[in-house]
């Protein structure tokens, strides 16, 4: 065709139009076979997955009209006075039974609040007489014994159904769901109901739209529902393992599946014409055969007006773009005409030779860093595929050393981003002049570097003295724009193929080790072991599920109540929270609270804690009005927010509870420093009659200032002076000294961790106000704290008598 195009009388630009009308239209007719068939084949797909959810929800209501009767029969038969009954040996004994009358007031019952069911009865097999709703009681067993399930029951352990049939006494087509009833071993009864099925139909019939049909079929191939009388053409029909069957009947094909009821035996068959599921495409042809017209005139009419202007001399320019292409970025095509081919050709020339001059430019730029100009992530990596190869041919090891610059951001902030980039070039420099040969280094990113060093087993301990040195390099002054900085450095350490054989996993496990670094306090060198992997992975995970928990109701609060020792009562408790994580249960607060703090999730968990608290406070002053506050935790991130006191107050005004009844709890290292105007916003919460405690007083900076300045109402005495308290005369004198001190600043004291009554009366010798910890009582449910108050009530009512 091509060949008869190129002898025809014209012009080439008509020639190459006409040719390329052939090769688009051929092009354009394979595509649009293609998008049909390929779209027929997911509407299909579409088709039979719909059909998968369709009949499985169909499945799911037949099964659950039939399990629903089941579940009366399984409840009836373990109510007490089925064994009662079936004691009795014949239909005088059972009439005279107390248990005869409840047990037809129970069998009327359930038949009155199921309008499916048409018949429960009770058969004893072992003395042959059965008792049914209607009242009926006989010495027979209605001929169950004839009837088909009978056989087969002696084989079911359980709760099994019956096939369809011809109910005798109401001539309605009806199933039975028996449960066989054991004593002590022996099966002595059956409880069955008859349920009528008529009722199915009107159900299978709302599933039925868009063309669609059903076929319901029992297990003895009774067909129970088919409108269309479609079951002759399936009864004989193979489905394959999908349960799947495409078939022709007549000139018309149809899509189907075949589900079976579970634990039934019936079969479901949905079923629709696939002249009904192909409708759409009618439409969908004419719109592509549209849609392939307007764009193949469109293309040829733009081939034919540019094709005029640029033939001419194109093939060498055609050329040398290919060649260029190819990688040849010194090709010139040298065409020397004065029209438009000329100038695009001189152009072609010009623009080759600046790409030459770029791609040189770009290559290095696409493997150095723009600032420091030390290799880039893309270089360092493919230097670590280089030398992983390496490695494997001749056994040797490679150590990937990660190296970050501690507090990097406090020069940024501080002296400008001109002295960090600085600070960057002169960090970079140092480094490569400490390095040997064989060794690369590179920037990753931000003040991130890498350093690769290749080498023999044996050479381990010449490369940590590298590590070593480039570490202690850092001790010496940089000099940046006649301004002295010093900085120091952390480092993460990972050995091929010790700690992996892979690229990914050497970058992931030094960065582990790095990360490691930093947490335990910066300026230091680790070297990866599995365990920080783990742990690391373990933070992730934790974090994660932090982000989730309170949504998926994962948190709960468990109170420790606070003993009042004037007056013995439990007049306060303390709100803990507790984590129950879905994969690894129940994890200790020590270990989620500070990722909380430090991912910044401890805000909406905090808040979770006071709502719940508050919820809880409400309800258990009404009852015990003598309840005087419940004590919140509180985070030093939390006081920080702006709006932490507003928030304070709509908790309150949700909940309708009187400030009075809230406490917040806060550590000594929340207030020192005051940040953000804290002990103001304390000062805030105080006015509004919200009372503040200072746990783990004692432990920490303990400034006597600030128990000056702070607006507080108790102080809390840490767990620690509390356990040496009857063996430790210091400690002693010491908790002494906090308690009167406390007391003459107007402070009620709280001592934690009150185990035994030694430490008890030593405590109310020393006048501390309440005591908390497992002397007096655990932390507890919500349940169990109303429970455990109103037993110290009952207690103390007893012993005022």
């Amino acid at each position: 065709m091509l060949k008869r195009v190129q002898q025809l009388n014209m012009g080439i630009t008509s020639k190459v139009v006409i040719s390329m009308f052939i090769v688009i239209l051929t092009i354009m007719l394979l595509v649009a076979s293609y998008s049909f068939t390929k779209s027929k084949k997911l509407m299909v797909f579409q088709l039979e997955r719909e059909f998968s959810s369709e009949i499985s929800i169909v499945e799911k209501e037949v099964f659950s009209f039939f399990e629903q009767k089941g579940e009366i029969v399984k409840q009836l038969s373990i109510i007490p006075v089925i064994k009662s009954i079936l004691i009795d040996e014949d239909k005088e004994s059972v009439q005279t039974n107390p248990d005869y009358v409840v047990l037809q007031e129970i069998l009327a019952e359930a038949v009155e609040n199921n309008e499916d069911v048409e018949l429960l009865w009770l058969a004893n097999v072992k003395h042959r007489n059965s008792i049914a709703n209607n009242g009926y009681l006989s010495n027979s067993l209605l001929d169950i014994e004839n009837r088909p399930w009978f056989k087969e029951s002696k084989s079911k352990d359980g709760l099994f159904y019956s096939d369809p049939y011809l109910d005798f006494a109401t001539d309605q087509l009806t199933m039975s769901v028996i449960n066989p009833i054991q004593i002590e071993g022996e099966r002595l009864a059956y409880l069955g109901v008859d349920v009528h099925i008529d009722s199915l139909p009107a159900m299978l019939k709302q599933f039925e739209t868009d063309g669609r049909h059903l076929i319901l079929v029992a297990g003895d191939n009774h067909v129970l529902y088919d409108e269309q009388n479609m079951w002759d053409v399936f009864e004989n029909q193979k489905f394959s393992n999908s349960n799947v069957l495409n078939l022709e009947l007549d000139g018309e094909k149809y899509y189907s599946e075949i589900s079976i009821v579970e634990g039934m035996g019936w079969k479901i068959i949905l079923y629709v014409p696939e002249k009904i599921v192909l409708q759409p495409f009618a439409e969908y042809q004419k719109t592509l055969l549209t849609f392939w017209i307007i764009a193949l005139t469109l293309l040829l009419t733009m081939l034919s007006i540019v094709l005029r202007f640029l033939l001419k001399d194109i093939s060498r320019i055609t050329y040398g773009i290919d060649k260029m292409k190819n990688g040849d970025y010194g090709a010139r095509v040298g065409i020397v005409r004065q029209d438009e081919i000329g100038i695009i050709a001189r152009a072609f020339d010009q623009m080759a030779n600046k790409i030459q001059i770029q791609m040189k430019e770009m290559t290095h730029q696409a493997h150095h860093d723009s600032l420091t100009k030390q290799p880039n992530r893309n270089s360092i990596e493919e230097k670590l595929d280089e030398l992983i190869v390496e490695a494997n041919k001749n056994g040797q090891i490679i150590t990937v050393v990660f190296m970050d610059l501690d507090n990097f951001k406090e020069v940024n902030d501080t002296y400008g981003h001109a002295y960090g980039d600085e600070l960057l070039i002169k960090v970079g420099n140092r480094i490569r002049d400490l390095l040997p040969k064989d060794s690369f280094f590179g920037r990753l990113g931000g003040d991130e570097f890498v350093l690769l060093i290749p080498g023999d087993i044996e050479d381990l301990s010449s490369v940590r003295g590298i590590i070593k040195r480039v570490h202690k390099s850092f001790a010496d002054v940089f000099k940046i724009f006649d301004t002295a900085l010093y900085i120091t450095s952390s480092m993460g350490v990972s050995i091929f193929p010790e700690d992996s054989t892979t690229k990914e996993g050497l970058f992931t496990n030094s960065d582990t080790a790095l990360y490691k670094s930093k947490e335990a306090g910066r300026n230091k060198v680790f070297f990866f072991d599995p365990n920080m992997k783990l742990a690391f992975e373990t933070e992730i995970k934790l974090n994660r599920g932090l982000r989730t928990a309170v949504k998926n109701n994962e948190f709960f609060l468990v109170y420790q109540p606070q003993l009042d020792i004037k007056s013995g009562k439990m007049t306060s408790m303390e709100a803990l929270i507790r984590w129950n994580h879905p994969e690894w249960g129940l994890v200790s607060p020590d270990e989620f609270i500070p990722l909380a703090e430090k991912s910044g999730q401890i805000c909406p968990i905090g808040d979770w804690v006071i709502d719940t608290s508050l919820q809880m406070i409400k309800g258990i002053v009404l009852e015990f009005p003598y309840i005087e506050r419940v004590c919140v935790n509180v985070s030093a991130i939390q006081l920080r927010e702006k709006d932490f006191v507003q928030k304070l107050i709509n908790a309150l005004d949700k909940h309708t509870v009187p400030p009075k009844l809230l406490e917040i709890e806060l550590t000594e290292s929340v207030i020192i420093n005051n940040d953000e105007g804290i002990i103001e916003k304390l000062a805030e919460l105080k006015a509004l009659g919200i009372q503040i405690a200072l746990d783990d007083f004692g432990t920490g900076y303990s400034s006597l200032n600030y128990l000056r300045l702070m607006p507080i109402d108790r102080i809390k005495v840490d767990k620690s002076f509390v356990d040496h308290l009857d063996d430790d005369p210091i400690v002693m004198a010491i908790l002494r000294t906090i308690i009167e001190l406390g007391h003459g600043l107007n402070f009620e004291i709280v001592a934690e961790g009150v185990v035994d009554i030694s430490q008890y009366h030593l405590l109310e010798k020393m006048q501390v106000d309440l005591i908390q910890g497992f002397y007096f009582a655990r932390a507890m449910d919500e349940e169990s704290l109303y429970l455990f108050l109103r037993q110290k009530e009952s207690e103390m009512a007893i012993n005022h008598q």
